[in-house]
C-alpha cells in the first residue's frame, strides 16, 4: 500500500497528506493500476504539467504536488487565477 507523507507546514493552506501520494492511491484504487504503474503515471502527469503550464504556474503546481511550500503555492495560484477572471 502507498505510504502517506506528512507535511510540516503551519499555514492555513497546508495539506496533511502529500498530493502525489493521494494521486497514486487514487490511481491504484480507481484505475486498477499496480502501485508501480500508478507511480509512473503520476510522474508522467507531473512532467506533462511542467511542460505545458506557463512558467509562473509551474512552481506552485509542483509545490502542491510534492507538498513543498503548499501555503505559498496556493496563494500564488489564487493570484494568477484571479487575474484570469
Amino acid at each position: 500500500m502507498v505510504e502517506s507523507s506528512l507535511s510540516c507546514g503551519t499555514g492555513p493552506h497546508d495539506l496533511s497528506i502529500d498530493t502525489m501520494t493521494e494521486l497514486i492511491s487514487r490511481l491504484v484504487s480507481q484505475a486498477n493500476l499496480s502501485e508501480d504503474q500508478a507511480k509512473k503515471v503520476a510522474d508522467v502527469v507531473r512532467g506533462f504539467l511542467a511542460d505545458k503550464l506557463p512558467e509562473p504556474l509551474r512552481g506552485p503546481v509542483e509545490g502542491a504536488l510534492t507538498g513543498a511550500n503548499v501555503g505559498s503555492a496556493v496563494d500564488q495560484a489564487k493570484g494568477m487565477l484571479g487575474k484570469l477572471f
